[in-house]
């Protein structure tokens, strides 16, 4: 039990510590990008006010560091230690929704699927249109691959 608990400690601060780094990255990336926004925009009204050709370089690095920006402000928002404020984001599992993603590869189908009664078994095909069958008497129970 003692393990279970560790492992469950340790898993919980390893989430923690990568919304830290995401959050840290994110302000990271606004800080870093704010000045090569600002001076490109600054050589590129230059560059329009002395007539001095094409002035596209510049153009493209402030889209660059403004969609460098998006970014940091997307990972400081979603990943901040005190939630997003958007209760669909911040209750969002995303081990339970691998789980689920993984469940729907199963082999077999689980206790609690429900088939259609025949004779005194209940039959189900899993996953549908397979043409796979299972059964199990009318009682409940494990599913068993038909094999006849």
């Amino acid at each position: 039990m003692s393990d279970f608990i560790d492992r469950l400690n340790y898993t919980m601060a390893d989430r923690i510590s990568m919304r830290d780094l995401r959050f840290s990255l994110g302000l990271f990336l606004i800080v870093l990008s704010v000045p090569f926004f600002s001076f490109s925009g600054d050589l590129r009204l230059e560059c329009i006010l002395n007539n001095e050709g094409s002035c596209d370089l510049y153009k493209n690095i402030q889209i660059g560091s403004l969609t460098t920006m998006t970014i940091g402000m997307l990972l400081a928002i979603l990943s901040r230690p005190g939630g997003t404020g958007i209760k669909a984001i911040d209750n969002y599992d995303e081990e339970k929704a691998f789980d689920l993603l993984v469940a729907g590869f199963d082999d077999e189908p689980t206790n609690d699927a429900v088939g259609v009664l025949k004779d005194g078994y209940e039959w189900l095909e899993y996953p549908t249109g397979s043409e796979t069958w299972y059964t199990r008497p009318e009682s409940g129970g494990p599913w068993t691959k038909y094999l006849g």
